[in-house]
């Protein structure tokens, strides 16, 4: 794809030229070779480190991946959570594609809406780590220090934690 400079007016941004793999048609440029653009479904889950299993149920989990820019959608709710031990920290994992190899944040993971955990959390976060397909989860508990979410803040009863938020990251390819 190349792009014609200066821009053409006002009204343009400039001017896009059909070339391998592009196409133009109706106004709507696409690209069918690498590079391209694909959504679909993945299926995450929780890691517990050491010792200590925590089920999802996965309400949905979505992609858009263009180019090398991927974004994932996520609402899960904590099925069931036996053998771990409280300060065990917990993982994210299952990304639809692996990070970009050489790098140390290669990503970032925010959660908007979080229900039922055991502790005050203000928020929760994670970093995508290059060369990976799962994200360390960290979280504020009580407004004064950055500590990763544990095994003990999530719950199954009396009812079940949920987090929904987003995951954007560059993949390797």
């Amino acid at each position: 794809m190349s792009y014609l400079f200066p821009l053409a007016n006002g009204t343009e941004l400039g001017v896009v030229s059909a070339g391998t793999n592009i196409t133009i048609a109706n106004g709507v440029v696409s690209s069918t070779g690498g590079g391209g653009s694909t959504v679909g479904t993945w299926v995450p889950t929780i890691a517990v480190a050491t010792a200590g299993t925590i089920t999802l149920t996965v309400n949905s989990a979505n992609y858009a991946k263009m180019g090398q820019q991927v974004i994932c959608y996520f609402d899960v709710t904590v099925a069931t959570r036996t053998g771990g031990a409280n300060p065990n920290t917990l993982t994210m994992n299952g990304l639809p594609f692996t990070s970009i190899a050489g790098v140390v944040v290669a990503g970032s993971l925010v959660v908007t809406i979080f229900q039922n955990l055991n502790d005050s959390q203000s928020y929760i976060t994670g970093t995508v780590i290059g060369s990976s397909t799962s994200v360390p989860l960290y979280t504020i508990h009580n407004a004064t220090d950055n500590t990763r979410l544990t095994y003990a803040d999530v719950q199954v009863t009396p009812a079940p934690t949920r987090l929904v938020g987003t995951i954007n990251y560059i993949s390797a390819s």
